[in-house]
């Protein structure tokens, strides 16, 4: 019956978001707590209330930053790495020294392939506290992470209280909490964030875009009038296996490397690699790669999307898309940019796993690991402290209540998606500022999942991952980049994928689906 229930939890979230994020949208304010009004709740953090229990009877909090001892704690998180994010540190532990006598470390792995750095650090048995989770049912199945069911209950009492369970829920694996998911919209869709200056320069509608070949247009002008602009920037960590070809599919595996996807129409898992689709979609790219729209070193260029827009070297860039996007590329791009979703939103286990905090199982203080992650749920000071930087010397606050990013200032790659909750980040001056009603509008109109709260259990089939990974890794970035003719590459690639156990795994996570669809 679990299927069931994680089912309705999520309905029931669908329905009552705008509650939810009305309550969490009062916690913008970092210097007083939001005023209570007519007709609304607003309930103090539990962690307040038991301090001040505790000071009225005289006593001292068990947990009392002077009754622990002090500690370094390690943070690993996607972006940057940013110049100056060794100030932004020693403002957080001097702030973190009289809430959980800790200090943190902040490390910032750039966007060059940041999971294969962080599978090394686990390979190695490598001590570290608290990691963005790539690849997160992979490493959660072969105990990278440790357990957290009892953490939470211990040291995030306030983030369990107002955390959605089916977060938690799509977070555990055979039975266990492994990490602490962030707090923003349910749903996922992928779309593009366009330069706004040359959207306005050549009239483009890019509301009219409703497929991937409807910016075919858009590349031949930028072509044709933009020389120093590459039409299709791509590099070899962002490419167009975003926009799948398959939008009536979900991928179960959790690898975003491993070609199995579940086909809503028949609930079988396929190989996505070995299908006409997906040959009429790789053959599209090459055409333009042969059009002379995208970079000829697509498949090995390091430079990150923001920074090719931000240079003038590209002018869109593409992925995940959120309710508050344009906010979050401008800001990277350091330019007014236009968002345009291209798949519908959809709820599934793997979004609701988009950003996620673990604790490494070689961690030598989970608990006070822990005792950060509950303050960046429901922190502000700390939680814009990490994600907006230092007032004056990162960002400058405006009459309006509303902030600015200070351009190059050092430390702009912390975006809110990353971690805690969302809804506790200051209000940018670019950004809408009915943001709660965004969020409740996106998440209203997110498609739920068939199989929400399906979890595969990997631990049967890891060598076989392994291997498949490492195939997958070798092939897309050529297919993709649209450098050579897909047919002859797809067909070596997926003699190897066969031989190296597919269908093994295909058949494992049928077995497991079948089983979790038969107990709905």
């Amino acid at each position: 019956m679990a299927g069931k229930k994680v089912t309705g939890l999520l309905l029931s979230l669908v329905l009552m978001v705008g509650f939810t994020l009305a309550g969490c949208s009062g916690n913008n304010n970092n210097t007083a707590a939001p005023t209570e009004k007519a007709g609304e709740s607003t309930t103090a953090p539990a962690a307040t209330k038991e301090a001040a229990a505790t000071e009225a009877a005289g006593t001292e909090a068990p947990d009392a930053p002077d009754a622990l001892e002090p500690v370094e704690l390690s943070l690993y998180l996607p972006g940057g790495p940013d110049k100056d994010v060794a100030s932004v540190e020693q403002e957080i532990n001097a702030y973190l020294k009289d809430k959980i006598n800790a200090t943190i470390k902040i490390n910032q792995l750039s966007w060059d392939k940041p999971a294969d750095k962080v599978n090394l650090m686990i390979q190695s048995g490598e001590v570290f506290d608290m990691v963005y989770t790539w690849n997160f049912m992979t490493n959660a199945a072969k105990g990278a992470y440790l357990p957290l069911e009892e953490l939470i209950e211990e040291y995030a009492k306030e983030t369990k209280a107002q955390i959605n369970p089916a977060y938690l829920q799509a977070a555990t694996v055979n039975g266990h909490l492994y990490a602490i998911p962030t707090e923003k919209e349910l749903g996922q869709s992928v779309g593009f964030a366009f330069d706004k200056a040359i959207v306005d320069k050549y009239g483009f509608d890019v509301n009219s875009i409703k497929k991937l070949e409807d910016i075919e247009p858009m590349l031949k002008t930028i072509k044709e009038k933009e020389p120093t602009l590459s039409p299709l920037f791509m590099n070899h960590t962002d490419s167009l296996n975003w926009f799948t070809a398959y939008p009536e599919s979900e991928d179960l595996d959790g690898s975003n490397e491993i070609p199995t996807l579940l086909d809503y129409k028949t609930m079988k898992v396929f190989n996505e690699y070995d299908t006409p689709e997906i040959v009429e979609r790789l053959k599209l790219i090459r055409s333009w790669y042969e059009a002379g729209y995208i970079n000829k070193n697509g498949a090995t260029d390091k430079t990150e999307l923001k920074d090719a827009v931000k240079s003038g070297k590209a002018w869109f860039v593409y992925g995940n898309m959120n309710p508050t996007s344009t906010n979050d590329w401008t800001r990277l791009a350091e330019k007014p940019m236009i968002i345009k979703t291209l798949l519908p939103v959809g709820v599934s286990t793997k979004s609701l796993q988009g950003s996620m905090l673990a604790i490494s199982r070689t961690s030598k203080n989970p608990e006070r690991a822990m005792m950060f992650m509950n303050l960046i749920h429901t922190d502000p000071v700390l939680y814009n402290l990490l994600t907006f930087g230092i007032e004056g010397k990162h960002y400058k606050k405006l009459e309006n209540s509303t902030v600015e990013f200070i351009p190059d200032s050092g430390y702009n790659s912390v975006s809110s998606w990353m971690i805690g909750n969302v809804l506790l980040n200051y209000l940018n001056k670019d950004e809408d500022p009915n943001r709660v009603q965004l969020y409740t509008d996106w998440n209203k109109n997110s498609a739920v999942s068939p199989v929400i709260g399906f979890v595969f259990d990997s631990t049967k089939v890891q060598s076989q991952i392994g291997a498949l990974i490492n195939i997958t890794k070798q092939y897309k970035n050529t297919l993709y980049s649209g450098e050579k003719d897909p047919e002859p590459v797809l067909k070596e690639m997926n003699s190897k994928l066969k031989a190296a156990g597919l269908d093994a795994v295909i058949t494992e996570i049928q077995t497991q689906l079948d089983a979790f669809l038969a107990a709905k």
